[in-house]
């Protein structure tokens, strides 16, 4: 196992090992490394989806995403982060199921619209470019230690809702249709603004752009306002890993503490696919 610094103050690569034949020695060591390093890269790991499914198991329950469109026909567990078919055939640009995706764009956490959101998500580059289509991570623990001691007070006791319909309600195109897909009803929840890892103890922001309608009792422009100074604050380049994909590379971080966003690239006539797995979370947020 070679282990290497990716960036100043988030995440690790790991070479020499393979995710598809991993003793309980190595796998120990990799759970410990991501808690400590919030992400990890694993370069050269060309698997199946089943053996995708089967390291992400490894860790806990996975989770079947809303979106109908994106799940894969053979494995429900796999979300499939395409421009593609499943035929192999782009998905012209105002197809509803692209017009949603495309929101990845956006910072955001995964399944932070669960009452209980994601533990963590495993990557797969399948088809990559580096014509755009970069995903950015930033260190949530770090951007809530940074912030000032008033801004602290003022935030810590704060909670916001989160609404999987507010995802399509940022679409332009998605928000004038009828039809806006399909998707498992989903109700809206209330997490804290700052949250405590269930694991490592520690206190970060817990933001998520594309899912957050406003901060509970507050006026509504002003929560904007903060919820938006919070977000500019926490993805300054000091925090933020910017990660150029190559074809399997896989890359894991943890929904409890990192936020994420995906470049533009030209999804008319590049191919990207991409699968992931989802952890389960195992509670819901606690507020530090």
């Amino acid at each position: 196992m070679i282990l290497r610094k990716i960036h100043e103050n988030i995440g690790i690569s790991i070479e020499g090992i393979d995710l598809s034949n991993l003793d309980d020695n190595t796998f120990n060591k990799i759970q410990n490394l991501w808690l400590e390093h919030l992400i990890i890269v694993f370069p050269n790991q060309d698997i199946s989806d089943e053996d995708h499914i089967k390291f992400g198991k490894r860790f806990g329950d996975l989770e079947v995403h809303p979106s109908l469109s994106h799940r894969s026909s053979k494995n429900p567990e796999i979300y499939r982060v395409s421009n593609v078919d499943e035929n192999g055939n782009i998905i012209p640009n105002k197809e509803t199921s692209w017009q949603y995706l495309k929101q990845s764009w956006l910072w955001h956490t995964d399944s932070s619209f669960r009452k209980i959101p994601s533990n963590g998500s495993i990557l797969h580059g399948i088809s990559t470019t580096n014509e755009g289509g970069n995903t950015l991570f930033a260190n949530m623990y770090k951007a809530y230690e940074d912030l000032d001691e008033p801004l602290k007070q003022k935030i810590k006791n704060l909670k916001v809702m989160h609404d999987h319909d507010y995802i399509i309600s940022l679409s332009k195109e998605l928000s004038k249709r009828k039809n806006k897909g399909d998707y498992d009803k989903l109700d809206p929840v209330i997490h804290p603004l700052v949250r405590k890892h269930p694991s490592t103890k520690k206190p970060s922001l817990f933001l998520s752009p594309h899912t957050m309608v406003n901060i509970i009792d507050y006026d509504y422009d002003e929560g904007r306002e903060l919820l938006d100074h919070l977000t500019n604050h926490a993805t300054q380049a000091k925090y933020v890993y910017k990660h150029s994909w190559n074809n399997h590379d896989i890359v894991m971080w943890d929904n409890r503490c990192t936020m994420h966003s995906v470049e533009p690239f030209d999804n008319n006539s590049i191919k990207r696919i991409m699968h992931r797995v989802t952890l389960v979370g195992d509670q819901e947020p606690i507020m530090a």
